[in-house]
């Protein structure tokens, strides 16, 4: 069920709205990835690797609808606060490890990742295409 939600989904919406994409020119995706692509958690597992696909889904994209005129990039965010990360706040053992990967202390918000999107779409960002750029707090990553 994770993998259908998490990863054929957005490929199936993509599959139909590319032709759409395609006739207008100059088209963005911007994909949702998780920190737990770059972080495994071991009870969230299958979502981890759902995640990590994002990622791969993210690069190949891009290769492949570049010559489109479409960029494909992908927010990767860390632990926000959402309907889905409440339950991982009512285990102060998870929040506590988790806070023990922050370099800024505090749960992320709708708002720290709306702008890295709403710049991805822009015609600032005309020649960003493949990145997944982590808004987390801290940097998994070299």
């Amino acid at each position: 069920q994770i993998l259908n939600v998490n990863v054929k989904a957005p490929a199936l919406l993509l599959s139909q709205l590319l032709p759409h994409m395609e006739n207008r020119g100059g088209s963005s995706v911007v994909l949702v990835s998780s920190i737990g692509a770059y972080l495994p958690e071991a009870r969230l597992g299958a979502y981890g690797v759902s995640k990590a696909a994002i990622l791969g889904l993210t690069k190949t994209l891009s290769l492949e609808l570049a010559p489109k005129d479409i960029r494909v990039n992908c927010l990767v965010p860390g632990v926000i606060d959402t309907a889905f990360s409440k339950m991982l706040f009512e285990d102060p053992d998870f929040w506590n490890h988790a806070k023990g990967r922050h370099g800024i202390q505090r749960v992320g918000q709708p708002e720290d990742c709306s702008g890295l999107v709403s710049f991805l779409c822009s015609p600032d960002a005309s020649y960003i295409t493949g990145e997944s750029i982590v808004v987390a707090g801290f940097s998994p990553r070299l």
